[in-house]
């Protein structure tokens, strides 16, 4: 395991704290996340312990059933960037491999929470399971836990918008028919991707209309084809791993598709920003997504483009 601490410390052991733990992949760290990591931070404040959230490096289906992995909503630096935002000091990050899958909930429990991280409080939302083949559950912790020193087991009630449970299901979804603007609703923050600025054909620039080509991890989840209203900013090294402000954002139009006029192969990810002429190659840039503006369309000509 790993720990990212909220200071930039990464350690391997809890450094003899005792931790109040939210569990949970937390793809998104949505407002169902958002939720439980309250109530870690309010276990920590009452009870004296580090309110930390325990997760994984990876998808746990990439282990158990690989070809049902979705596509990710967060990267690992940008799901750490919204805890330490939320109060969380420290991140657990298990690796997920056969090993831990075969866990049986016991030896979770006694291996992972109590004996190396001095777990003392839990907080986890209603459909949480942990250990061989899920069989634990936080109603399994709260009965067995205190054997070995788990004072207190908070199951967080799921959060409901619109008469339906907020989930990382129910997101990818909304920006797979891009809905930005309700999937930003469920996230308390709009959609956002960044990647490295890479070489395009230059045809934008000839246009009078420069772009910028984003590189996006191939494990992220990338809105439905269109052309939305974004914000962009730009992003450094030291904006992972510990808390930052966050840096000034410009308006821009993003488009993604496989450029129909052009006939292309690929799809690209590429964002124009609205009064701004400076070359971005080699920069990283994140875009928040804010609005659907239009589908993509084939014109006859660069020029009627």
């Amino acid at each position: 395991m790993q720990i990212y601490w909220r200071d930039g410390r990464i350690t391997s052991s809890a450094l003899n704290t005792g931790m109040a733990a939210g569990l949970g992949f937390f793809d998104g760290m949505h407002l169902g996340h958002q939720a439980i990591a309250a109530q870690v931070v309010e276990l920590g404040a009452s009870l004296g312990l580090t309110p930390a959230l325990v997760t994984f490096d990876r998808h746990p289906l990439s282990i158990v059933k690989p070809d049902e992995v979705p596509p990710l909503l967060t990267g690992a630096d940008e799901r750490r960037q919204y805890m330490w935002e939320l109060g969380i000091e420290a991140v657990v990050e298990l690796i997920f491999d056969e090993g831990l899958a075969g866990l049986e909930p016991e030896e979770f429990i006694k291996k992972i929470l109590v004996d190396r991280l001095g777990v003392a409080a839990v907080a986890a939302g209603g459909d949480f399971t942990f250990g061989y083949k899920g069989r634990g559950t936080t109603e399994f912790l709260r009965k067995e836990g205190s054997r070995w020193g788990i004072q207190s087991v908070t199951t967080v009630p799921s959060v409901i918008v619109d008469g339906e449970k907020v989930s990382s299901t129910r997101i990818r979804g909304l920006l797979q028919e891009g809905d930005v603007e309700t999937a930003g609703k469920l996230l308390g923050r709009p959609y956002r991707l960044a990647g490295p600025v890479i070489q395009g054909d230059g045809r934008g620039r000839k246009l009078g209309f420069p772009t910028a080509n984003l590189e996006v991890n191939e494990d992220r989840l990338i809105p439905k084809d269109g052309v939305y209203a974004v914000t962009v900013r730009e992003i450094g090294a030291e904006d992972g791993g510990k808390l930052a402000a966050r840096r000034q954002e410009l308006i821009g139009v993003l488009s993604i598709s496989m450029k129909p006029t052009f006939d292309g192969k690929v799809r690209a990810v590429e964002v124009h920003v609205l009064d701004h002429k400076a070359a971005c190659y080699g920069k990283e840039l994140e875009v928040s997504f804010h609005r659907y503006l239009r589908p993509i369309q084939k014109f006859a000509s660069s020029e009627e483009l």
